[in-house]
């Protein structure tokens, strides 16, 4: 490896190491305690075999069966205070680890929570959902056995060499010119399974992310009879990911034999140069048995130095992609300064506002607009032509490329977020509910409202009536996503939601298209009713909606191409006229009449309950 990526490896260890030290200082405590443990535990280790001497000295040569019960039962006595120790160091290591890792999950799930929509954008949700879990208990797994682990072999090990230094020289220099054999092993294995870890790690969150997909898109596959592609494209990435992990059991499999071998050569040396100097009177049997015992217990602390090494190589790259998250930092967010949004009356400005994911492709293009307070506008165009866009740029789910956006004359950079979006009702087309209560649903964006409160919007959606059907009212559980429930159902519920936050900007994301025509009539009343003094933009194909706008502002290729009333636009024959005609003769009318100069009679007789003229 170049020195260029070792010193690369080198700084991104040393930082997340140093991540990872403010977390584990929080609970010093915890780690202290089994660091005492580990090293009551560590001089059991080493002294119990000098006793199991004692026992074969008494033996060969004492002979006294006062003195050899004494040692037998000190050794049970020592053994059974061992495992008491051992229970306690397991324990505070394991609260210690949890500890540490209940911090940094939070911390992660806290920097989900505030990154961007763009952030969203561009990670699959597999890879999320793997960082969460998988990643973060690797993390626990290293924390939780490997940093004692590491500090009780040091300790072991300088006790095990001291006493073999006790007991031969000639024998334990030769032990000991053996180990750096062995850590070069180790390092070399190490930075191998590391490299195909996290190369594994990437491949097992796309693996997750088409997991996911299917299964929430199960009903689409099925309707397309798409389940062999989806097996095969399944199969693709799980063979990818069963390759790598086969690529690190395959180093592991090399490694731990190599290892063994090493270790087996070192005891089959001792028992042959030892047995030698026993037979010369130079050593004893029990010095050779203690010894040798020491020689076996050599292989512990270098071989959990190993596997520290090597599951530290495995926590890096989960730690790496965890921080990357946590680290991350939000494309929107609040800058120095940002003020409460007062009381907003819903007076909006787009000035000369542009947005696109990149500089090379904008989705708006030096879009002007404005809506004054209680106005209601509709957003028409083709799709693609950016009315999405728009009303995700209201409540700060992206910020324009270039431009600004005016809500009461404040630029919406120089207010806290959350003082916006509390003032702002969404209600979209794209309906998720909590597998949760219906209660909780609508009650999800104002926890501390009353019951009252949350039946009288549920009645203003037209929600009441069927929530009061259901088995357990409105503590029946809707389930993951709301399955249990239809899709109109989904919808009012939604339209409670956003109306108990009693916004002041309203916006309808085609938030009727899921319902049929009689439930769209009652919810429109509602809605009628409810618009009333608060500014309202609307996306829809819905004739009746549209024509009641205020304001209708229609897009093509992220530009406004024309504005005004249903009247006026109709009369210009322009773009809305040939869309209007498009819903008009899909919503039950064949062809929509031709307008003269001045003839409105078109749109003087109202609408039926379908969109048709009435």
């Amino acid at each position: 490896m170049s020195s260029i990526n070792v010193g690369r490896y080198w700084r991104g260890d040393m930082h997340l190491l140093y991540r990872l030290s403010k977390y584990i200082f929080r609970r010093w405590h915890a780690l202290l305690l089994s660091i005492l443990c580990m090293l009551a535990s560590t001089y059991l280790q080493v002294y119990i075999p000098r006793i199991s001497g004692a026992i074969i000295r008494n033996i060969l040569e004492m002979r006294d069966f006062g003195t050899l019960l004494s040692l037998v039962i000190q050794s049970i006595v020592l053994t059974c205070f061992l495992g008491v120790i051992s229970f306690l160091q397991r324990y505070a290591n394991s609260y210690f680890s949890h500890r540490v890792i209940y911090d940094v999950r939070n911390d992660l799930y806290k920097a989900i929570q505030r990154q961007s929509f763009a952030f969203f954008d561009r990670t699959e949700t597999g890879q999320i959902m793997s960082r969460a879990t998988t990643d973060i208990d690797r993390i626990r797994g290293f924390l939780g056995f490997q940093i004692t682990s590491l500090i009780g072999s040091i300790f072991l090990l300088g006790g095990i060499m001291l006493s073999m230094l006790s007991i031969s020289l000639e024998l334990t220099l030769f032990c000991f010119s053996i180990t750096p054999l062995l850590v070069i092993i180790f390092v070399f294995f190490g930075k191998r399974v590391r490299d195909i870890t996290h190369k594994a790690r990437e491949q097992y969150g796309v693996l997750t992310s088409v997991l996911w997909e299917n299964v929430s898109g199960i009903r689409t596959i099925r309707s397309l009879a798409a389940e062999d592609q989806e097996k095969q494209k399944f199969y693709d990435l799980n063979k990818s990911y069963y390759q790598s992990m086969l690529q690190a059991v395959r180093l592991r499999s090399i490694f731990i034999p190599l290892s063994a071998l090493v270790s087996g050569s070192i005891t089959a040396f001792i028992y042959w140069y030892g047995g030698l100097q026993v037979i010369g009177n130079k050593l004893t049997i029990d010095q050779l048995f203690v010894f040798s015992a020491y020689a076996a217990m050599l292989t512990q602390p270098i071989s959990r130095m190993g596997d520290v090494w090597s599951s530290y190589q495995r926590m890096a790259a989960a730690g790496k992609r965890v921080f990357e998250v946590i680290d991350a930092t939000p494309d929107v967010k609040d800058k120095p300064g940002a003020i409460e949004m007062p009381q907003i009356k819903g007076h909006v400005v787009f000035d000369n506002v542009s947005f696109g994911y990149d500089n090379n492709h904008l989705i708006l293009k030096n879009v002007r607009f404005e809506v004054k307070p209680g106005e209601t506008v509709a957003l028409l165009g083709p799709t693609g032509s950016g009315k999405s866009t728009i009303i995700r740029l209201i409540p700060r789910f992206y910020d324009p490329t270039s431009g600004r956006i005016l809500i009461d004359g404040y630029d919406i950079r120089d207010v806290k977020i959350d003082s916006l979006r509390r003032q702002i009702g969404i209600v979209s087309q794209e309906i998720f509910l909590f597998n949760a209560t219906i209660k909780d649903n609508i009650a999800f964006g104002k926890p501390n409202a009353t019951m009252d409160e949350i039946i009288n919007v549920a009645k203003a959606a037209k929600a009441y009536d069927f929530i009061m059907q259901l088995p357990q009212g409105f503590n029946t559980v809707v389930g993951e996503g709301g399955i249990t429930l239809s899709g109109g159902q989904r919808q009012r519920i939604a339209i409670a939601r956003a109306l108990l936050m009693n916004p002041r900007i309203l916006i309808l994301d085609d938030s009727t298209s899921s319902v049929d025509v009689d439930t769209e009539h009652e919810i429109q009343q509602a809605l009628n009713m409810l618009m009333k003094g608060r500014t309202t933009f609307i996306i829809t194909q819905r004739l009746s909606t549209i024509r009641n706008a205020d304001k209708i502002i229609v897009l093509n290729n992220g530009e406004i191409v024309e504005e005004g009333t249903h009247e006026s636009l109709m009369k210009k024959k322009g773009l809305y006229y040939r869309i209007y005609q498009s819903l008009f003769d899909m919503q039950g009318e064949k062809s929509l009449p031709e307008l003269k100069e001045g003839d409105t009679k078109v749109i003087e007789g109202g609408f039926s309950r379908d969109g048709s003229l009435a």
